[in-house]
């Protein structure tokens, strides 16, 4: 036995040990890490529409969220001036950018602009029952978050596509 350190072959069989982990571990990671990046993106959405409608509540302000598809982010605020637009002067609540990889494929908002009432409700007429912003990943999921008449909020998913939401 060695008092002064570890032997060639104790380095080896450690080293040896850390590779096969690190053998099958790593594809693990790699394919977990899109869907993971999804669900952070779709949990901010939700939050920050969230946070929006309390904030339009307490403030007695319409609060607005403007998606942007071709950037991939969108900027929640409150709209003193009922322009529908941020104008300076405006509290932005979140300026919200989706993590790399997860792209806005879409909402059903008139103009990717949605609005919360001083009573949490839809400040303006859905398109629908129901009104829902679409995230997509690298890998082909789909996740969104849905807006009901009554201001409700849920995260919804789709397993065809795109095509069907639940």
């Amino acid at each position: 036995m060695n008092k002064k350190g570890f032997t060639m072959i104790e380095l080896t069989v450690t080293l040896a040990v850390l590779g096969i982990i690190s053998a099958i571990g790593i594809p693990s990671y790699f394919s977990w890490l899109p869907k993971h990046r999804l669900q952070t993106s779709v949990r901010n959405i939700y939050d920050d529409l969230n946070m929006a409608r309390s904030r339009a509540v307490r403030t007695k302000i319409v609060a607005v969220a403007v998606f942007s598809t071709a950037n991939n982010n969108y900027t929640v605020f409150l709209d003193t001036d009922g322009s529908w637009s941020l104008d300076s002067g405006e509290t932005v609540i979140s300026n919200g950018i989706l993590a790399n990889g997860v792209d806005i494929t879409g909402t059903t908002f008139s103009f990717n602009t949605l609005g919360f009432n001083d009573r949490g409700m839809p400040a303006a007429p859905l398109n629908g029952a129901d009104d829902d912003v679409y995230l997509t990943n690298s890998s082909g999921m789909f996740l969104g978050v849905r807006v009901t008449s009554a201001g409700g909020l849920s995260i919804i998913s789709s397993t065809d596509g795109g095509s069907t939401w639940s």
